[in-house]
């Protein structure tokens, strides 16, 4: 998503794996490895507590123990689970922290073309409730009322992740970054020279890399949710990852992709998923309660930009 600007000024980056993706960190005229190596053992920090597949970690322990006890866990875990669960109350469940039974069903990407029965997603709708997320701040601790719940901050994990990257930068002193965390884009400041950054819009119907439009970014954050991450052709439909949990099926809104440009990436993760699902003319109150802004790209292959951006993004 991310489009490379070039610069003449040097800079220094880091690129590993975290949070079940690919991540880049990219500093300019700042050679501080001791601050790089501390935003990357951050963003791993947060896999290792918020993970969904380490057995260890908070949020399997929540799982594990659904409709049986509540578990202790970190206070910045409870913190995200309540920002979650606040944002599902605002997109009256487009956005759902507890979507993890119906996602495992489907299993885009790890069943072969797999499509469930309505009996089978009934089911497991029964399960998909934020409202049965219990958050006790007091006692920190967290619990899911049903056997066979799960919640899942993927939609919202790496958000917050880039949030913590870009303030240990900001507090070490960085004045010129630009950071992708899985496709979440924090722009710190502008570039070297002065211009602002310059991030691509990723073609929902074309290989990753590729751009349909750019948007200038100056201390911004982007992310796009689209059903071209991962999906599979069937009798002509396309069944994608991004699961309605009012359906209990792959979301059909008239939108291929939804990028959200925001103050906060954290913001931008979970509300972009809820766009997606709610489509434009749903979203817009919910965009306007955020200070978000957005650009649509439909199914019948038109674009549209909301007004905060639309002297900033460009059409190829």
């Amino acid at each position: 998503m991310i489009s490379k600007t070039r610069t003449k000024h040097t800079s220094k980056q880091r690129q590993f794996e975290s949070l079940g993706t690919f991540n880049e960190i990219t500093i300019f005229d700042c050679f501080d490895d001791a601050l790089l190596d501390s935003a990357v053992n951050r963003v791993q920090e947060i896999d290792d507590t918020m993970s969904a597949f380490k057995p260890l970690s908070d949020i399997s322990r929540l799982n594990q123990s659904a409709g049986e006890r509540p578990v202790p866990i970190n206070p910045e875990t409870l913190y995200l689970l309540s920002y979650a669960k606040k944002i599902s109350e605002m997109s009256e469940g487009a956005f759902d922290i507890t979507i993890r039974p119906l996602v495992e069903l489907w299993g885009i990407s790890k069943k072969l073309n797999f499509i469930p029965t309505q009996g089978e997603i009934d089911e497991a709708k029964k399960l998909v409730n934020f409202k049965d997320l219990e958050l006790d701040k007091i006692n920190g601790t967290s619990f899911l009322k049903k056997q066979g719940q799960a919640v899942d901050l993927g939609g919202i994990a790496k958000g917050y992740a880039a949030e913590e990257v870009k303030r240990i930068l900001i507090e070490g002193g960085v004045k010129s970054s630009i950071i992708n965390l899985g496709g979440n884009a924090i722009t710190i400041g502008t570039q070297p020279d002065n211009q602002p950054w310059f991030v691509g819009v990723q073609n929902p119907t074309a290989p990753a890399g590729e751009f349909f439009g750019m948007i200038s970014s100056v201390n911004k954050t982007i992310v796009t949710s689209g059903c071209n991450e991962r999906f599979f052709m069937k009798d002509g439909v396309r069944y994608h990852h991004i699961i309605d949990p009012r359906t209990g099926k792959p979301a059909q809104s008239g939108l291929l992709s939804v990028t959200l440009v925001c103050d906060n990436s954290v913001d931008a993760d979970a509300l972009s998923t809820a766009v997606f699902v709610l489509g434009i003319e749903k979203s817009i109150g919910l965009l306007k309660k955020y200070e978000a802004d957005a650009i649509f790209a439909t199914e019948d292959c038109n674009v549209f930009v909301t007004d905060g951006i639309k002297d900033r993004f460009k059409m190829k």
